[in-house]
């Protein structure tokens, strides 16, 4: 229909050698005529690749898995790459499956986001061997030895809201911890428990609480049960910030208001932490950069340019929103009005 060679439609879409202008704008028009397009399928019985990213998320619901999603698609669509996407919804089972059915569609890389805590056997898989693994947000220990880590520096986030609730003179803190076992959990509430230790101010275990997810209803539960037990607490730090706007609800339904009577932080920034009122002051990751390095890590794993595992961790930073203010004296919180 062209009429060149079957090697020239080949290098007209595989780009391996060039064709002129004019020859490759009459082959595809030709392709479009025809309804033709290149089977990927047998090209990777031949190349051994399929030009696909597999990614596995805890909960594509979460604004901050959505936008770690973008800027890995966007890395990966930028080299010639697409992204399968897989949401396990905090589900163990469902974690394996995704692996499962990514190997089995031979993807040449997989991006992996745990949600839960239990032992990932599944990476381990020989299916897997020869499949660049790049982990993301969470550290694991037991990931495979050749497994690749991008995450952030969750104690030094830690770190900074402490010190910013501090300088605003809190004293009765709490905290409510993301899930137990958690790596970046456990390092949010070491870094926040370190940096008040060293500034004298010490925060009692029974106002450590933590919520079963890292989720909006799980931190209303866990912020409810906070202000129930002490009601007191003039701060509460959160593990991250849907967990924060859970608190913030349960500061509602008590009629307390929260950066008047109660100051809240939280960890992430995704884009709703802006919108809601009052703004909530938060410990910034750079998600869309964790999608971006990890998807660039996983191609140049696939073409050869990356062989050692690398673990990068990126830089955080406190941003300052309404939801804070300098810790007001009991006696003035008493007399605030409270329905």
């Amino acid at each position: 229909m062209a009429g060149v060679s079957v090697a020239t439609v080949s290098q007209t879409f595989s780009a391996k050698r060039p064709v002129s202008a004019r020859t490759r704008a009459k082959v595809r028009a030709a392709a479009a005529r025809a309804g033709y397009r290149p089977s990927h399928v047998a090209v990777s019985m031949v190349t051994g690749r399929t030009r696909t990213i597999g990614m596995v998320v805890p909960d594509i619901a979460n604004p901050f898995f959505s936008e770690l999603v973008r800027g890995a698609e966007a890395a990966a669509m930028a080299a010639g790459y697409m992204t399968i996407v897989c949401s396990s919804e905090l589900d163990a089972a469902l974690e394996d499956r995704c692996v499962e059915v990514l190997s089995d569609k031979r993807v040449d890389a997989l991006l992996y986001l745990p949600g839960t805590t239990r032992r990932h056997s599944r990476l381990a898989d020989p299916a897997l061997q020869q499949t660049p693994l790049i982990v993301i947000d969470e550290e694991l220990d037991d990931l495979p030895p050749d497994a690749t880590v991008v995450t952030s520096d969750n104690e030094a986030g830690g770190v900074l809201a402490a010190g910013h609730v501090a300088d605003l003179g809190h004293r009765d803190i709490g905290v409510v911890a993301g899930p137990a076992g958690l790596p970046t959990a456990e390092a949010r509430l070491r870094g926040f428990v370190r940096a008040l230790g060293e500034r004298g101010i010490e925060i009692p275990p029974e106002r450590i609480l933590r919520a079963s997810y890292y989720t909006r209803e799980a931190g209303l539960l866990a912020g409810r049960a906070m202000l129930g037990r002490h009601p007191d607490i003039t701060a509460v730090y959160c593990a991250n910030d849907l967990i924060a706007l859970g608190q913030i609800t349960a500061a509602a339904e008590r009629g307390i208001a929260v950066g008047r009577d109660l100051s809240v932080a939280g960890f992430d920034d995704i884009f709703v932490s802006q919108l809601v009122t009052p703004a909530l002051t938060t410990v910034r990751q750079p998600i869309a950069r964790l999608g971006r390095e990890a998807a660039q890590l996983a191609v140049e794993a696939i073409e050869g340019r990356r062989d050692a595992p690398q673990r990068i961790v990126l830089p955080v930073e406190l941003v300052i929103r309404d939801s804070t203010t300098p810790a007001r004296s009991r006696r003035a919180r008493a007399g605030s009005t409270r329905p």
